[in-house]
């Protein structure tokens, strides 16, 4: 019996730039199909992580005597509005831009999030408070940039039930700052600290892109 033969014209290095060009192709199909899909994922993700900080719950705990709440002076019903316009401002930030695999294989998924000048947010009309002389009270600029720093001089925060809040007021005293285990730099506040550690989650939704 005669062994038929087969014969290979092709090169190992032109036979793996085939194979790899036929799995670039499926990647980049799969990328391309499931893109809106995780940034949804993303957007949802974020807005959890955003409003599990400790800060944005202070915020939104009404006439409780030293919170972020009462010592901001935020009136009644505008913290959850607050909230909700600077976590839909981060959200609608959020942006996935992928470089096309090419047949070396080499490609790459960015993922862009909140601006670190903050100019988005700290354009919110929510992000001040308004004081009974109507003076404007940047109480967010505070809270992302000016860290411990003294904010307010000749006056300091006491707890009671009275004021705007609900929660205490301004009194003749010393002086006036975010609470040390709230406040915030341009580079280490309750955003930054929001999307700290995480790794695995964006590598998970990496990885569902090409499911």
């Amino acid at each position: 019996m005669t062994k038929s033969k087969i014969k290979i014209l092709e090169s190992d290095l032109q036979i793996q730039n085939k194979i790899n060009i036929e799995i670039s192709k499926h990647i980049n199909s799969k990328i391309k199909k499931n893109k809106n899909r995780a940034i949804s994922k993303l957007r949802r993700s974020v807005d959890t992580w955003i409003r599990s900080q400790p800060e944005v719950k202070s915020l939104l705990k009404e006439r409780v005597s030293g919170e972020l709440n009462a010592q901001f002076g935020l009136r009644p019903g505008s913290a959850d509005s607050a909230v909700d316009q600077i976590v839909s401002s981060i959200v609608d930030s959020i942006q996935i831009s992928v470089l096309t695999v090419d047949k070396k294989l080499r490609g790459s998924v960015e993922f862009k999030f909140q601006s670190r000048t903050f100019t988005n947010l700290l354009g919110l009309t929510s992000g001040f408070s308004i004081t009974e002389k109507g003076q404007s009270l940047h109480w967010l600029d505070w809270l992302l940039n000016r860290g411990d720093s003294v904010i307010v001089i000749g006056y300091k925060y006491q707890p009671s039930n009275q004021g705007r809040s609900g929660g205490g007021k301004m009194v003749v005293g010393d002086s006036f700052r975010v609470p040390p285990n709230y406040s915030g730099t341009n580079d280490n506040n309750f955003i930054t600290r929001a999307f700290s550690g995480r790794n695995t989650e964006l590598s998970n939704i990496i990885s569902g892109m090409l499911k």
